[in-house]
């Protein structure tokens, strides 16, 4: 037997998907009411990725782990979990314009009546609903001892594509960690490079950083002038994210690769700032000399022709 609940929510489809698959937004919603709380959320949002929500009183009384294991990720469409008792919860995210109905279909808990759920998962749902329509006022934070939201970086990186903003975004998060796709507009009219209702600009998160990639149309090409370095922490990510990156695109010199949409990018190990650096001349001039010969950069070789005498 199943519960189903639902909710509709003003809010674009993918304030709605960011706030339910979000840690941070996840521990600002999920409770069935003011007495009970969810002070962390682990979330890895694949399937055969896990999640776990810690539920507990507000008064320290009880509390408990909320976990499962993602069977189905549809990006802005369906999320399917499994519990630890192996009952399945399906998430429909469903839009209906100016609206977004979120349906939830849970296989019921025998050990309780099903009213009795319907009304705790209902309870969620439209707690969320207010997360998403409303926000949450800055003073229960606070009170909370949490940190204030912190303002947008003062700069942020504008990229130009060629109808391929999304795809390239989406590309560029599932490689690299503290990253996530933001905010998705779609143009209100038709455009010189687009028709109304096609993806305009894509916001998203790089490693803690905020990127704009904006579906400008053609003519505009990325140039080496101008390339993002990342700064790996040993040679097995120097080998993942050469990989990735350089799948569709070309590799360059001394670390330099340009991807498949034509943006530059380094992959650098921080052991080659570290040799670059040695206060012995002649160990930085031999590190460079090796830099030079390389495209993807090699630690081991790096360090070996810094050893030389």
């Amino acid at each position: 037997m199943t519960i189903m609940i639902e909710a509709a929510i003003a809010a674009p489809i993918e304030h709605v998907w960011r706030a339910w698959t979000t840690a941070d937004d996840i521990t600002h919603w999920n409770a069935a009411s003011t007495d009970w709380h969810c002070p962390s959320a682990a979330i890895d949002l694949r399937p055969g990725g896990a999640f776990s929500y810690r539920m507990e009183a507000r008064d320290g009384s009880m509390g408990f782990d909320f976990a499962g294991t993602f069977t189905v990720v549809e990006p802005y469409r369906r999320i399917a979990y499994m519990l630890g008792d192996e009952r399945s919860v399906v998430v429909e995210f469903i839009p209906a314009a100016p609206l977004v109905i979120v349906r939830e279909t849970i296989d019921r808990d025998p050990s309780h009546s099903a009213e009795q759920q319907q009304a705790g998962w209902q309870a969620i749902l439209d707690t969320f609903k207010r997360h998403v329509e409303g926000g949450e006022p800055a003073e229960p934070r606070a009170r909370r001892g949490e940190q204030p939201v912190v303002a947008r970086q003062k700069i942020t990186p504008f990229l130009w594509f060629d109808g391929q903003a999304e795809a390239a975004a989406r590309y560029y998060v599932s490689h690299l960690p503290d990253s996530r796709i933001d905010t998705i507009v779609r143009a209100p009219a038709d455009h010189p490079s687009g028709r109304a209702g096609a993806v305009l600009t894509v916001e998203f998160t790089l490693c803690g950083h905020r990127y704009v990639a904006l579906n400008g149309g053609p003519g505009v090409a990325f140039t080496q002038a101008v390339s993002f370095q990342i700064t790996c922490a040993d040679q097995a990510e120097v080998d993942r994210l050469w990989l990735a990156l350089a799948e569709g695109g070309a590799e360059g010199q001394c670390g330099w690769l340009t991807d498949r949409w034509g943006l530059s990018w380094q992959v650098v190990p921080t052991r080659l700032h570290e040799l670059l650096g040695d206060p012995d001349g002649d160990r930085a001039r031999r590190t460079m000399e090796a830099m030079l010969t390389m495209r993807k950069l090699n630690i081991a070789e790096l360090e070996r022709a810094a050893a030389q005498a």
